[in-house]
């Protein structure tokens, strides 16, 4: 999907190969085509047409249609340098079965550069040039599958940044063993006067095999089976350690590279920082060398990169070797097995048991890490990657073309980082740094991220389901092990570098202020989850230049509502929304954008009409106001003489010892009647000779209707009367009820206004309050581009004389649309018919109505002081009846509505930062026979609130989608008896507090609760809190100080403490067994239920 225009892609099949992407289909290729209607075609890749002859000829690799149309691609990538262009495949041949090298390494080569024989060009364009067969047997002697792949990685020539001189990249085998492909390309000879773009290249492979024991017969985690690997280039002095002593020199497990410079990095070597950032911080680029002037610039040995070998044990050992000094050897063993064999260079345990800090362990191969005793869990894959801002490529090869402080800047928000994805699906991430009290060691800790990855429950019930009725075939074979890459790094999309995870919840891995954070990614019209391992199968950084608006994107390939398989090809042309200027990544898998408006947002609201409204052209209705200076001339000059002004003196002190001579004879005190009766006017005199009458700050309200998808264009606009504030805004529908009519009553959209006019004398009257409602349409001005411009008009305004207007509702009764006011200490209920509203009922509150909360016919109401009270709608007689009402004195901020299925409770949060939940149960008998709302629970937040506002809380099956309404109607297809568990109908609220943080709170089933706070009693006693305060006591109700504040001292607990529950999720593996077990729970069952409470949670 594109969002340009006049241009098309189209989706061709074997053609040529320009993504760099793994696959186990035939290879694609997409072209742009000029002229298109926008979108993508999709043609049928299932089948290749061939004609008979080739059908019966063997598959060959020395064929580039037969490797791809015929093999199973499982890795490529193309490699471009000034001289050359190539692309390296690994493939599996159909026979791999009984085949003695099963695997083999293709190189091809595009026909026109590269071939100038026209007859042994291939109709792909392609021609393979090189070809290297894989024996794929162990150590022992055994035949051995494949079970992953690494991404490839280039090295660059020396002396030579634009050429490539190897590549390499990894394999991971059933066996416990991994190998290590060198590609070695052989340059031109020296005084060779053609073009060197047109002479050949040879090219050579070695091969390193990394021993590893698969030990079925003892302890799981006694194996040194290899079960994940990566390769990564990086500055030859990251790894390199400061040998300061004796004891220190003892604790170094690993000998240094001979590819460094040496043990200590030259100074020159890497750039300098602020002591202070090292010593609180760390930087794991940073050189600690302290004669380093800071006044030094940084030589271009920061090029001077060697790629680096990641290997995860099934142990949980993570040890980390220098290609270049394993590259000669043929056989690496793990402990070394003779002198002549090279040691890791770095090594830490518990890599895949999720432990705190991954520092460098002794050499012995007993690790002191705990390890769990309930679960066998190992590294699936592991990955290393930079997340942060791109590099310019001066920048990377050390010619600094900018200030050494903004260099500086670059790779201080820069974070070197490690995901692991276990075996369970949980996703582990830890960034490194170096500090001086560490030794200049490099370290790695864990970074929480309160976000469970792995796939839910429900969705394994899911596919049981599809699976009985036959939508999905039954598994594959068990001997199929191969484990296709779900961790992308990538590379300057929008600026910023990370890593993509197409894992169970897909997740972007990226810096905020230089600190890793997630965002979650969410696809259009993507298919139930259950149906398919993961929903995204395919991603892909590296665009042809013919994508003019997404050069610097990326596609993605996710699985499609429809048939199950299916899938769905997405362009994006960057993550602009993201990374924006005013971006801000709380955490949490969300994004935020800040939209500087140069005015206050008092409300905002969507205006969810087909017709005015669109998701790619969304429009606002907001209620803001803005400072202005309000001109006090007219004080300067009264309009008198001076003889006029000295007479009204004269007259007014003739009155004034009038009454005090009558007050001395009457025997009372005049001071008080003397001081009522001092006019405004005369408390100053202005002095124009000193000056005139400042002008004074006031506020000014609007009402704005604008764009947000041409960077918030205002559309139209209309300005409140001078003293008026607005108060309220609402966009709703209204019937336009004609009375002793037979015609069916129509209905439009609104935006209402509720304003509160105060006198310019301040509120010595009574407040009084309007009603505004405006119309939407569309101007007949000419608009510049496809969109129409839309205007507001007004259509009614209405006065209240009951007071200021503070709450608008929508009311919906018998297909009747009529507006809630809630103006003063009043509710109306107003119709909407001849051109004006028209009361028709009514209730009386008792001090200031603050907000009304609807549903159906029944109205939550929260008076400003006195709490809140419910109340119901009867159509019959058009009358607003009290149900019950809560007699506590509270004084409400936000009141909002939380259901589970059939049970519904009232959320109230009050001046002290309390949150309260309140039920209607007239049979309780804390109801008082049904007058009074029953208090369920309390909870104290600590924060400040003025709205809760309800959404629908989303099932794991359906979280992956951002149009929800799509892929809940593809579920009910598949499964028509989704929707009626309690837990599939539930409704929560969400709120944005005065510190600018944001919650949810959701209500939970039974099970789930006391299992839940169970787990929250035991880890405030196990975990440490900060400045050892109590999580119970913080979070314990604050009573009221208020007079008549009578309620009992005995809280309702019944609550749960987000913030401490999800902490289980960033615990190791070790702890959360400990933690489950002292519940009488398991790991997994405590882990699903936090993966379905975070669902829930989330609002976008």
């Amino acid at each position: 999907e594109n969002g340009g225009e006049g241009q098309a892609y189209s989706v061709e099949e074997f053609e040529e190969l320009d993504i760099q992407r793994d696959s186990s289909c035939a290879a694609t290729t997409v072209k742009g085509e000029e002229g298109g209607e926008g979108g993508v075609k999709e043609e049928n890749g299932d089948r290749m047409d061939v004609d008979e002859s080739a059908a019966v000829k063997e598959p060959s690799l020395d064929d580039a249609a037969d490797v791809l149309g015929k093999m199973t691609v499982l890795a490529v990538s193309e490699f471009c340098s000034d001289s050359h262009s190539f692309s390296v495949f690994f493939v599996q041949t159909p026979d791999s079965s009984g085949s003695d090298h099963p695997y083999a390494i293709v190189i091809m080569m595009s026909d026109d550069k590269n071939c100038d024989d026209k007859d042994s060009k291939s109709t792909v364009g392609l021609h393979v040039d090189f070809v290297h067969h894989i024996q794929n047997k162990g150590s022992d002697g055994n035949w051995s599958k494949l079970s992953s792949i690494t991404p490839m990685v280039s090295k660059m020539a020396n002396g030579n940044e634009s050429s490539i001189s190897s590549i390499t990249f990894g394999c991971a085998w059933s066996s416990g063993n991994a190998s290590v492909f060198n590609v070695l390309l052989s340059s031109p000879p020296e005084g060779y006067e053609g073009d060197t773009s047109l002479a050949p290249i040879k090219f050579d492979v070695s091969e390193t095999m990394f021993l590893g024991n698969e030990n079925d017969e003892g302890n799981f985690y006694d194996s040194d089976k290899i079960v994940g690997m990566d390769l990564i280039s990086l500055p030859h002095h990251i790894f390199d350690t400061l040998n300061s002593g004796g004891t220190q020199a003892e604790e170094l497990p690993v000998t240094t590279s001979s590819s460094a410079i040496s043990s200590t990095p030259d100074p020159s070597s890497s750039l300098s920082f602020p002591p202070d950032r090292l010593s609180m911080h760390g930087t794991w680029c940073a050189q600690l060398s302290s004669d380093h002037s800071d006044n030094e610039s940084p030589s271009p040995a920061l090029s001077q990169s060697r790629i680096l070998i990641a290997i995860c044990r099934r142990s949980g050992l993570l040890q980390i070797y220098d290609n270049k000094d394993t590259m000669d050897s043929p056989l690496v063993a793990y402990p070394p097995i003779s002198p002549n064999i090279k040691s890791p260079i770095w090594q830490a345990h518990g890599c895949s048991h999720g432990v705190s800090i991954l520092g460098q362990s002794p050499s012995s191969r007993v690790s002191t890490i705990r390890r769990p005793n309930l679960h066998e869990v190992e590294a699936a894959e592991i990955r290393f990657f930079v997340a942060g801002p791109t590099l310019q490529p001066e920048s990377i090869l050390g010619a600094t073309s900018t200030g050494m402080g903004e260099e500086k800047d670059a790779w201080m928000l820069r974070s070197l980082c490690i995901l692991v994805d276990t075996s369970h699906g949980d996703l582990h991430l830890y960034s490194g740094s170096k500090r001086r009290s560490n030794q200049n060691r490099l370290e790695f800790s864990r970074v929480p991220l309160s976000n469970v990855t792995r796939p839910s429950d429900e969705a394994g019930r899911h596919l049981i389901k599809l699976r009985r009725k036959g939508i999905v075939p039954v598994a594959k074979q068990a001997g199929d092990d191969f484990r296709p890459n779900r961790l992308h790094r990538f590379c300057g999309i929008s600026g910023q570098d990370g890593l993509f995870a197409a894992t169970t919840r897909p997740l972007w891995f990226v810096s905020e202020r230089g600190a890793p954070t997630v965002v979650s990614h969410k696809s259009r019209h993507v298919s139930p989850a259950g149906g398919r391992p993961v929903p995204v199968s395919g991603f892909c950084t590296t665009m042809p230049e013919v994508f003019e608006t997404a050069k610097n994107g990326f596609i993605t390939i996710h699985e499609r509502i429809g048939r199950v398989g299916s899938q769905r090809l997405t362009l994006y042309n960057g993550l602009w929304d993201v990374f924006a200027p005013h971006g801000i990544l709380p955490g949490g898998g969300i994004s935020i954008q800040k939209v500087p408006l140069g005015v206050t947002v008092r409300h905002i609201q969507f205006i969810d009409d087909a017709s005015i409204s669109s998701t790619s052209r969304p429009v606002y209705a907001m209620l803001v106001s803005h400072e202005v200076e309000a001109d006090q001339s007219y004080l300067n000059d009264d309009g008198l003489t001076p003889e006029e002004r000295q007479r009204i003196r004269d007259e007014k002190e003739a009155a004034r010892v009038r009454k005090q001579v009558e007050a001395d004879l009457g025997g009372f005190d005049i001071e008080q009647e003397w001081v009522e009766e001092i006019e405004r006017e005369d408390c100053f005199t202005i002095d124009t000779s000193l000056g005139s009458a400042p002008e004074m700050p006031t506020r000014k309200y609007e009402v704005w209707l604008v764009d947000a998808s041409s960077q918030w264009n205002i559309l139209d606009k209309y300005e409140l009367e001078e003293f008026e504030h607005g108060t309220a805004l609402k966009v709703m529908y209204l019937t336009d009820v004609v009375e002793d009519s037979d015609e069916i009553p129509e209905k439009s959209l609104v935006i209402g206004v509720g304003t509160s006019a105060i006198d310019q004398d301040g509120e010595d009257l009574a407040s009084k309050g309007r009603i505004l409602l405006f119309k939407v349409r569309k101007s007949k001005k000419r608009a510049l581009d496809e969109n129409p411009p839309l205007e507001m008009v007004l259509t009614s305004e209405k006065d209240m004389a009951l007071g200021p207007v503070t709450s608008l509702s929508s009311l919906k009764s018998d297909d009747i649309y009529r507006v809630v006011v809630g103006a003063g200490a009043e509710v109306t209920v107003e119709q909407w018919g001849n051109g004006k509203l028209t009361q028709v009922g009514f209730y009386h509150a008792h001090m200031q109505v603050q907000e009304i909360v609807l549903f159906k016919t029944f109205f939550l109401l929260s008076d400003a002081y006195d709490s809140l009270h419910f109340l119901v709608w009867r159509e019959s007689d058009k009358s607003l009846t009290l149900l019950a009402k809560d007699y506590e004195p509270t004084q409400v901020f936000a009141a909002g509505l939380i259901s589970r299925g059939g049970a519904m409770s009232f959320v109230c949060h009050d001046d002290r930062q309390n949150l309260s939940f309140l039920q209607y149960a007239p049979t309780d008998a804390a109801a008082r026979g049904g007058n009074k709302l029953v208090c369920r629970a309390d909870y104290h937040m600590g924060t400040q609130t003025t709205s809760l506002k309800s959404h629908w809380s989303q099932s794991s099956l359906i979280f992956n989608s951002c149009t929800t309404a799509s892929t809940l109607a593809a579920l009910k297809q598949q499964d028509t008896l989704f929707g009626r568990l309690e837990d599939d109908q539930r409704f929560a609220v969400n709120f944005g507090t005065s510190d600018g943080s944001f919650g949810s709170i959701v209500p939970l089933s039974e099970p789930t609760y006391w299992r839940l706070t169970a787990l929250q009693s035991v880890m405030s006693n196990a975990l440490e809190s900060n400045c050892a305060l109590s999580h119970r006591a913080w979070r314990l109700f604050r009573r009221s100080t208020r007079r008549a504040g009578c309620r009992s001292n005995d809280r309702k607990k019944g609550v749960i403490d987000g913030d401490v529950v999800m902490k289980f999720v960033d615990l190791p593996l070790p702890e959360q067994e400990d933690l489950a077990s002292s519940i009488g729970s398991t790991v997994g069952l405590v882990m699903d239920n936090l993966l379905e409470l975070g669902c829930a949670a989330s609002v976008v």
